[in-house]
């Protein structure tokens, strides 16, 4: 029981710095709307679950992003720090993780995007 509660401590703690790095090095950047700054995650949302642009609110979308990178980067590191010693499995499972982390968090956020009625009127 103390070693799950050592692990969680660490992911909490890990988690809150990675997503302060984050925040000041990325979101403080993007809080307005800028037509050729728009970061990557917005255009996938908007190409694969067609989510109208003028829909969403921006600076809330950057804060999601934010939680959900965060996330992706903490519980990939947490895992393979965790389980693997050998720094080439380390690095091929990492990639995997990132992988799917990334269509699971995305697609929970563009699935709720479209249940909020942001989906473009076709």
């Amino acid at each position: 029981m103390k070693g799950i509660l050592d692990i969680l401590l660490e992911f909490v703690l890990v988690y809150a710095f990675v997503f302060i790095l984050y925040f000041l090095l990325f979101v403080m950047k993007k809080t307005r709307y800028n037509k050729n700054m728009v970061p990557v995650e917005f255009y996938y949302l908007v190409s694969i679950y067609k989510i109208d642009k003028k829909k969403i609110n921006y600076k809330k979308f950057i804060y999601a992003t934010a939680f959900i990178n965060s996330f992706i980067i903490v519980f990939t590191y947490m895992i393979i720090s965790k389980l693997l010693h050998k720094w080439i499995w380390q690095l091929l499972l990492g990639i995997v993780i990132i992988a799917l982390l990334i269509v699971i968090c995305y697609g929970l956020l563009g699935r709720y995007y479209q249940k909020k009625g942001m989906k473009k009127n076709v």
